[in-house]
């Protein structure tokens, strides 16, 4: 009888709060390996960004086995304490910040002496440090590369001088890897050259292909996201610069946390929670993905592509494809060719009907669920 390898995930959200793409990428991954017979325990944070109340409802099917919880508030509390003492700098909004605290590092050990593990999965690099010292077990060490961090913080704050030294930082610690997954080609690419000592493994954001049947468009734009800065500044350009440009009988619905951003105006619809996007995209004609910056594949493009829902992109919307897969999207940086696009598909049965097919193939092809089954399987082989 084959024994079940068993999986500890050290990922700081419940990713049942399927409000967030990253919590969406997650749950599709935790969901996958489950299907392909792994038993998954999860180390999650309290106090940090999730509520954790419903999470035994949401975990009614058992994606996880275990679960186990550290307080981030204490240890964040305990790291500032100890910063002031001996009058060191906290290195949160310095440098990349370092959120494997010393309790931290204590419970994951003794998680690690009272189970045996296969493989250890981090989701984010500010955990990393967690590796540091030598695991009980010796399990194999996965990273999975949300976000370029370093860019993201030097985006926040442009002209820092210490950005060579975040991407000194990031590169030294995931050296401590033996396995990233990338769903970003261009950050694959950069840490493969530069931390040499993991295999990478370009896994883009997958998902089951959804029910496709058609329904009532009740709405002709669709913007979903979470508040993040990066959904913030392309909503506030969409509505700034291109919603002036466009007929003002369309209607638009503004989905998710970013929502509450979204300015009152008429034809807009606000939608501060939805309980599945199955609901949502059928409901649409378009979706729009006008980020001006950001790293990282987004999670709202492939969603789009599974329901066969057209997209108007910005090229940086499009950031983490692979070499020629932006070739094949609806492509416009400035505010008329972004409205113009729109509006082409809204006015073009034929061209709409043909960007419609184009989609579901796009993601039919490189996204479903069964396309990255076999990547996913010689990661998780020893």
């Amino acid at each position: 009888m084959t024994v079940p390898k068993k999986i500890l995930i050290v990922y700081p959200h419940n990713f049942y709060e399927r409000e967030s793409g990253v919590n969406t990428r997650f749950f599709e991954f935790i969901s996958l390996l489950k299907e392909m017979g792994y038993v998954t325990d999860l180390l999650g944070l309290k106090h940090f960004k999730s509520s954790w109340k419903n999470f035994n409802a949401g975990n009614s099917n058992h994606l996880i086995n275990r679960l186990f919880l550290y307080d981030f508030r204490i240890g964040y509390q305990v790291r500032r304490l100890l910063d002031f003492f001996s009058n060191r700098k906290n290195s949160a909004g310095r440098l990349l910040p370092d959120y494997a605290f010393p309790g931290m590092i204590s419970k994951f050990h003794r998680i690690l002496q009272r189970n045996t593990y296969d493989f250890v999965v981090i989701g984010y690099v500010y955990w990393a440090n967690l590796l540091k010292e030598n695991l009980p077990g010796n399990p194999v060490k996965v990273l999975t590369m949300e976000d370029f961090i370093s860019q993201k913080l030097y985006e926040k704050s442009p002209g820092s001088a210490e950005m060579k030294d975040s991407i000194q930082e990031e590169i030294t610690r995931v050296n401590l890897f033996d396995r990233v997954i990338c769903l970003s080609h261009e950050e694959m690419k950069f840490f493969s050259g530069n931390a040499l000592h993991p295999e990478y493994f370009f896994i883009p954001i997958f998902m089951a292909r959804p029910d496709r049947t058609d329904c009532m468009k009740k709405y002709d734009i669709l913007f979903i996201g979470d508040d993040n800065a990066d959904n913030i500044e392309g909503l506030d350009w969409f509505f700034t610069k291109v919603f002036p440009l466009l007929s003002l009988e369309i209607k638009i619905v503004v989905v998710g946390k970013i929502a509450r951003y979204a300015p009152d105006l008429p034809g807009v619809t606000k939608k501060h929670y939805v309980s599945g996007v199955g609901g949502i995209y059928p409901a649409c004609k378009i979706s729009i993905n006008p980020l001006k910056q950001g790293t990282g594949m987004k999670v709202k493009v492939v969603e789009s592509l599974a329901y066969g829902i057209p997209m108007v992109n910005t090229s940086r919307g499009l950031c983490g494809m692979p070499p020629g897969y932006p070739d094949q999207f609806i492509v416009a940086d400035d505010p008329d060719g972004f409205a113009g696009e729109i509006m082409r598909l809204l006015t073009n049965q034929e061209w709409y009907e043909e960007q419609c097919l184009r989609a579901k193939k796009i993601f039919d092809e490189h996204f479903e669920t069964n396309v990255v089954k076999k990547e996913l399987n010689r990661i998780f082989s020893r």
